[in-house]
């Protein structure tokens, strides 16, 4: 058995050793992938780093040594967690009560992340159909209702939700097969 089929075996087991362990081997690709995305945002690395580490020994089921290796998959939880960040982090600023003393370096805050955010997102959509792309954008960061968009574009619902599921296999086949993370 090798090193990983052990520590992924150890993590389904719940044996926090197989953490350590998996800390020590992956940590410093999580680390990286975290502080390149999150590195305008210091405060949050850490916090991401654990949601990172705490969904692989949630959902260590679903992973599948088949499809991918654990440190492509670890990687992909890790960006995804960090875009997540990315999102919360803006949402909260825009939210906010600026100070009349801060306004402009939170402003140029928000604006930064959200530039970087929807580069990483476009990025991320790019093997899709642009009209899949915009559909994709409606749904997932405007936060439109299916409902909402078929009305707008005339289309039938099932006939969305049938393209949000192909083209969600689409991004996960797309995501699993590339090098992505074997830099």
């Amino acid at each position: 058995m090798d090193t990983d089929a052990r520590l992924t075996e150890g993590i389904r087991l719940k044996d926090e050793s197989a953490l350590d362990a998996l800390i020590e081997k992956y940590g410093g690709l999580i680390k990286a992938i975290v502080s390149r995305h999150l590195g305008m945002m210091p405060s949050h690395i850490d916090e991401c780093m654990n949601d990172i580490l705490f969904s692989v020994w949630n959902n260590i089921e679903r992973f599948d040594s088949r499809k991918n290796s654990l440190k492509n998959w670890i990687g992909a939880i890790s960006k995804y967690k960090c875009i997540d960040y990315k999102r919360k982090y803006y949402k909260e600023l825009c939210t906010e009560e600026l100070s009349p003393d801060t306004p402009s370096e939170k402003a140029a805050d928000a604006a930064v992340i959200q530039k970087e955010t929807m580069a990483e997102i476009m990025s991320l959509l790019g093997c899709l159909k642009p009209k899949d792309r915009r559909l994709f954008y409606r749904r997932y960061i405007l936060s439109q209702p299916v409902t909402e968009i078929a009305e707008k574009t005339g289309q039938d619902p099932s006939v969305l939700y049938n393209r949000l599921s192909r083209g969600r296999r689409k991004l996960k086949h797309h995501l699993l097969r590339s090098d992505l993370y074997e830099k």
